[in-house]
């Protein structure tokens, strides 16, 4: 029953930060034409909104690790773990990223939902490269002919 619990708490975080991340890159896409900046900014623009769009989604697994410390069968964060704001925010960093530092640890059901924090981190991730790739493809004819 905790796999369960641990799956459904996962698929669920992840459907969010899922949701999350293309509505941020589709508002993104919509804006980046409207700009009326040169094409160098409005690339910093899109880092931006990507960068924010990341740290939206591990506020959210951060929000996620606090609400399972309510439900002690599903395990538990350990290490130097105070359960403060901040340490919920560097572990699910840390595991968004892959980081993994290796100083703040799961325990029981945790390790399924860090493993799907992880799988997603880097899904996400890939995603915002590819973005990020695209509109400065479309960008770096803007700046004018090649050098010869």
């Amino acid at each position: 029953m905790i796999l369960f619990w641990a799956l459904l708490i996962a698929f669920a975080t992840v459907g969010l930060c899922v949701i999350v991340h293309y509505e941020a890159l589709r508002l993104t896409s919509l804006l980046i034409p409207r700009l009326t900046i040169p094409p160098r900014p409005k690339v910093l623009v899109v880092i931006a909104a990507v960068f924010l769009a990341h740290l939206a989604e591990i506020i959210i697994f951060a929000i996620t690790y606090r609400l399972m410390q309510s439900f002690p069968q599903l395990g538990e964060i350990a290490g130097h773990f105070s359960r403060s704001a901040v340490d919920y925010f560097y572990f699910s960093i840390t595991s968004f990223t892959t980081l993994g530092i290796g100083d703040l640890f799961p325990h029981g059901a945790y390790r399924i939902v860090v493993g799907f924090e992880s799988l997603t981190g880097f899904g996400l991730i890939g995603w915002s490269v590819s973005f990020t790739y695209l509109v400065m493809q479309e960008f770096w004819t803007q700046h004018g002919p090649k050098p010869k």
